[in-house]
């Protein structure tokens, strides 16, 4: 960070100051315009952009190919995935792909801590 000040000329204070700005109008201004998809997709793309500054960093930074970050992203996203199934079903209900073939009366064990407690 100090090799990059240097070369701009930039104080800390500037780049901190930069960093607040964006980050207020980020949490606070962009929910009161923004519609609600749009700020669903600004959802999806900070979380994809985390994702990719932790590899750039680790990868860029340190010379270490992390392959390992994307298995807890996958993983993230498929327990996120199971969450929102049971979601979409509703309380007491089993999700569409377990009512396939019938086979299921009840939500398997494996499957209710991903249930909304509400």
């Amino acid at each position: 960070m100090s090799a990059i000040l240097k070369r701009t000329g930039q104080s800390r204070w500037a780049v901190l100051g930069g960093f607040t700005v964006a980050a207020v109008l980020l949490f606070a201004v962009a929910p009161l315009v923004l519609s609600p998809f749009r700020l669903d997709l600004l959802g999806k793309y900070l979380c994809f952009a985390m994702v990719a500054v932790g590899i750039g960093l680790a990868w860029g930074r340190g010379g270490m190919l992390t392959l390992g970050q994307g298995v807890y992203f996958g993983i993230g996203a498929y327990l996120m995935a199971m969450h929102l199934k049971l979601a979409d079903a509703g309380p007491g209900n089993l999700p569409d792909f377990m009512q396939l073939y019938g086979q299921l009366d009840a939500l398997p064990w494996w499957w209710k801590p991903f249930a909304n407690p509400g």
